[in-house]
């Protein structure tokens, strides 16, 4: 014998003991439009109607939940670059540096790179700066002066940066400081850095000029140059340009430039210091050390 639904038996209960109540007590209209919208609440088509509309009011709160987080992909992927390594900044014609050796006062001198490239020093002479990193310098002169002193501890400091500098950062091989000797445009930067990484959005290319608090914002879309020889937008670069290579496309360059000043500011802000692989270095006065 098939066995009935709970909700069918429960059903056929409220229909009988209204009934009942209906005859007991006279009032059968009554009655039977309270029992007819009890069993339509409790029918099945009812219940499913609910259950319709209360997948719709979850549905349309998913959609709604979607929509934030794809609102929140370009921020996400601002962030997931959060831990870009930047190579060593790159010394040039022009710069001012301070060279300290410990204990060795008649050693430690102010000295700018020449036209030439190169720096005057005691004991070591002439010595090709220009195109090394600071830590690569001082390794220079530690090991002339190792000639005339046991274990010099050299001390280089950037005092002030007169050379030509473009920033290349995000999805490229290897982000940094470089330092063209001639005019270079966007993609020649960017084949300085090491070309596109396998993730980098070609079309969504970032151009800050004029420094980070009041830039100039420009998106290139480098495809073009790439595939169809369309160069209008590879764009000759000027001295402090930052060159920034996304892994996703920038529907809204103000919104997008707004959360990544905030990680790669401690990065190009030379008065504030600069980015050294995973470590940030600052002095007051903005200079950089190797030790």
């Amino acid at each position: 014998m098939k066995k009935q639904p709970l909700q069918e038996i429960e059903m056929k209960n409220i229909l009988s003991r209204g009934l009942r109540f209906c005859v007991e007590n006279g009032s059968m209209l009554k009655s039977l439009v309270i029992l007819l919208a009890v069993v339509i609440l409790l029918s099945p088509g009812c219940a499913a109607q609910k259950a319709t509309s209360d997948n719709k009011r979850e549905s349309g709160e998913t959609d709604a939940a979607v929509s934030k987080d794809s609102q929140n992909d370009e921020i996400g992927a601002v962030e997931r670059q959060n831990a870009t390594r930047v190579s060593e900044f790159i010394l040039g014609t022009g710069d001012e540096l301070q060279i300290t050796v410990f204990r060795k006062d008649e050693l430690s001198q102010a000295v700018r790179i020449e036209p030439s490239g190169k720096i005057m020093y005691p004991l070591t002479g002439d010595i090709q700066a220009a195109g090394l990193s600071i830590f690569q310098l001082r390794d220079k002169i530690r090991e002339g002066l190792s000639k005339y002193i046991v274990n010099p501890q050299v001390v280089v400091s950037i005092v002030s940066v007169r050379s030509q500098k473009i920033i290349v950062l995000g999805e490229v091989s290897r982000p940094g400081f470089f330092q063209p000797e001639t005019s270079v445009n966007t993609l020649e930067a960017i084949s300085q850095a090491g070309g596109f990484t396998q993730d980098s959005e070609e079309r969504s290319v970032l151009l800050i000029r004029g420094g980070m608090q009041k830039p100039e914002l420009r998106r290139l879309d480098l495809q073009k140059a790439l595939k169809e020889g369309d160069l209008s937008d590879n764009v000759l670069l000027q001295s402090g340009d930052i060159v920034y290579v996304p892994n996703t496309f920038i529907s809204d360059v103000s919104r997008f430039f707004a959360h990544l000043s905030a990680i790669i500011t401690p990065v190009v802000e030379i008065e504030r210091g600069y980015l050294y692989g995973d470590e940030i270095i600052s002095g007051r006065s903005g200079s950089v050390l190797a030790k």
